[in-house]
C-alpha cells in the first residue's frame, strides 16, 4: 500500500474521536476498499492509557466478522497520541499485526493543529506513505 486516502467527513470524525477521548489514547478502524476509506469504526480502548491503545478483543472480532460479510476491507487502523508526535512509537510498530493495513496516527499534541500521518508498517518498520483527503 503506496498511499491512504480517507473519503468526505472521515478525517474530521477521527480527530473528534480523539479529542472526545482525551487524555487517553483513541483508536478505531477504517473501513474501505483498496486503500480507500469511506468510514470509521470507533472501538474501546480497553487499556484506557495515555501512552497505548488496544482494542477490546471481542469488539473488534464482531467488526472484523461484519466486514467479511458485508464484503468491506480493513483500510487502516488509526489512533491517537494525546500529548506526542504522529510517529509510531517502538511499542506501536511491536503491535502492528496487519500489514497489509494502514496505520493511521492524530497527534493531538497541539491540539488547536492535529497533525495526521499515515505509515505502513511490516516486518518490524515502519515507512511513512502518502494520505490524501477528500474533502
Amino acid at each position: 500500500m503506496e498511499s491512504l486516502t480517507l473519503g468526505p467527513g472521515v478525517l474530521d470524525e477521527i480527530v473528534e474521536h480523539a479529542k472526545s477521548s482525551y487524555p487517553m489514547e483513541s483508536c478505531g478502524l477504517l473501513v474501505g476498499q483498496g486503500g480507500y476509506a469511506a468510514r470509521l469504526l470507533p472501538m474501546e480502548n480497553c487499556l484506557a492509557s495515555k501512552s497505548e491503545y488496544e482494542m477490546d478483543p471481542g469488539q473488534l472480532i464482531r467488526a472484523l466478522r461484519a466486514l467479511r460479510e458485508s464484503g468491506e476491507e480493513l483500510a487502516a487502523i488509526y489512533h491517537s497520541h494525546p500529548s506526542s508526535p504522529a510517529e509510531p512509537s517502538k511499542r506501536d510498530i511491536a503491535r502492528a499485526l496487519y500489514p497489509d493495513s494502514a496505520y493511521l496516527i492524530v497527534s493531538l499534541a497541539e491540539p488547536l493543529q492535529p497533525q495526521v500521518r499515515a505509515f505502513r508498517i511490516a516486518g518490524g518498520q515502519a515507512d511513512e506513505i502518502e494520505l490524501h483527503v477528500i474533502v
